[in-house]
């Protein structure tokens, strides 16, 4: 699907939801987060669009630990202004010195806050290292969610109805690597009402996945040479497209659980209002 000037300046307000169960080592945290977000469409130069997105509405059930910090830094992303790449995902970022400049100023106040963190360290020197390199940034948002239902790519493809096309994604931060990579089919299916929806079904990538990182930190952690290690994934998206160049509703699920381990699941739905 192609961009048009004419369509320079259209705007479409968005609800995002998002629920996350996790449980590491008999651990569990669960976390839900509400967004409102504005999602204007700036330019089209030589066919390369270019968005920003406004966040009205940000809120999120969990505040301890890890979540406490993402609740925190969502200051820094709330707009976000950027081109996409020519696979129809978010590429780069164009204002990167708004967000330095937002993450210099809550910076000291988040040092304060978190003075009693272990980890405050950590966390301050690796958003502040992420935001030095607008590539890095842009790779670290581009699977993550509400920018994957936003700008999954698929609108870039030409699909046929009932015809399977091939595409990636990833799931991001997981445990001992930086993401697992996913292998999609992706299918093109038409409805009752006329109106065409996008199933997508992922799998591993094992030619990429690493597998092993994974399998020495669980054996560190358990002490347990033939304890179980391997990843078993479920993995869907769902677009219910309209005439924009975007989906009117969307939804990604994910469960990826290693037995005895972890389990981690994912629920985000994305709709036009």
């Amino acid at each position: 699907m192609e961009f048009h000037k004419e369509d320079i300046g259209k705007t479409r307000t968005y609800d995002f939801l998002r629920e996350e169960r996790y449980q590491f080592q008999g651990l569990r945290n669960e976390n839900h987060v509400e967004i409102r977000m504005d999602v204007k469409l700036l330019s089209v130069n030589k066919g390369v669009p270019t968005f920003k997105i406004n966040t009205i509405l940000y809120k999120q059930s969990n505040a301890i630990g890890l979540y406490s910090w993402v609740g925190d830094i969502h200051e820094i992303r709330k707009e976000l202004i950027f081109n996409l790449n020519e696979k129809g995902q978010l590429g780069t970022i164009l204002n990167m010195e708004d967000i330095r400049r937002k993450w210099e100023k809550i910076r000291p106040e988040l040092i304060k806050r978190h003075k009693k963190d272990g980890h405050k360290d950590i966390f301050i020197t690796g958003i502040t290292e992420l935001l030095e390199d607008a590539d890095r940034l842009s790779d670290a948002l581009r699977f993550a969610q509400p920018y994957l239902l936003l700008f999954p790519g698929i609108h870039a493809k030409e699909l046929k109805k009932d015809e399977q096309t091939i595409g990636y994604r990833e799931l991001p931060n997981f445990l001992a690597t930086k993401m697992v990579p996913i292998n999609t089919v992706e299918t093109l299916i038409e409805l009752e009402d006329g109106k065409f929806q996008i199933e997508v079904k992922g799998t591993i990538d094992e030619n990429k996945f690493e597998q092993e990182k994974v399998t020495a930190m669980i054996r560190i952690l358990k002490n347990r040479p033939r304890v179980p290690t391997q990843l078993q994934l479920g993995y869907i998206e769902r677009y219910l497209l309209d005439e924009w160049p975007w989906s009117e509703q969307s939804m990604c699920m994910s469960i990826a659980e290693i037995p005895g381990t972890l389990y981690r699941e994912e629920r985000n739905i994305l709709k036009a209002i």
